[in-house]
């Protein structure tokens, strides 16, 4: 999938229409994200990867902590800075792949992941978990929330499915330990109807 045609309004590949606003752009953060700060898990330096329209971001700014956002669209960093600049805080937005990560080492200290892990194929995740190992500091903290293998099939409304056995294999075999891994259900709206999907929260410590 082309996410910066789907961000400029175009469609992002064959068979896919063009939207004119991506389904996840609520302009708030996630609840998965305010969880994740509230419960205590987030912590120094922080990655938004594929930080999308950059609202997590700025909610993790507005709290304190020191943000890099990086994500492979630059339209959608193009409004991921107008909105941290709206919010008056300091953001360093990058245009960066995933899976590489490439000039960054030893630099975080939490990687905060919602909802770009299940846009990646096998090789993908695992370029995107030994990247995220590289990129940050011995004891680090991995937080993700992904769709889940429990979304029944919709021909209408393909989505991608993790399993629980590809999460602890991609992860495990990159340097990072499980230490969390729990079901959600999340209501969101899409094309104006409310829909309920099955998802992932995992919390990983870097080996």
């Amino acid at each position: 999938m082309d996410f910066d045609a789907l961000y400029r309004g175009e469609s992002p590949g064959e068979g896919i229409p063009p939207m004119a606003t991506p389904p996840w752009d609520t302009k708030a953060p996630k609840e998965n994200v305010i969880g994740w700060h509230t419960g205590g898990w987030v912590h120094g330096n922080v990655l938004d990867i594929g930080c999308g329209l950059g609202d997590n971001a700025v909610y993790l700014a507005r709290n304190g902590y020191t943000v890099t956002g990086l994500d492979i669209s630059p339209t959608a960093l193009i409004t991921a800075e107008r909105r941290a600049t709206d919010a008056g805080v300091d953001i360093t937005f990058a245009v960066t792949d995933a899976t590489t990560l490439d000039g960054y080492t030893d630099a975080f200290d939490t990687i905060v992941d919602s909802g770009m892990f299940h846009c990646l194929d096998d090789q993908g995740k695992r370029g995107y978990a030994a990247a995220s190992h590289r990129a940050t500091k011995p004891g680090a903290t991995l937080l993700i929330s992904c769709f889940a293998d429990a979304n029944p099939p919709d021909p209408e409304r393909p989505r991608p499915a993790v399993s629980e056995r590809i999460l602890r294999d991609v992860l495990g075999s990159a340097g990072w330990d499980i230490v969390a891994l729990e079901p959600a259900s999340v209501r969101r709206e899409v094309d104006g109807s409310e829909i309920e999907m099955a998802f992932w929260y995992v919390r990983a410590q870097r080996r």
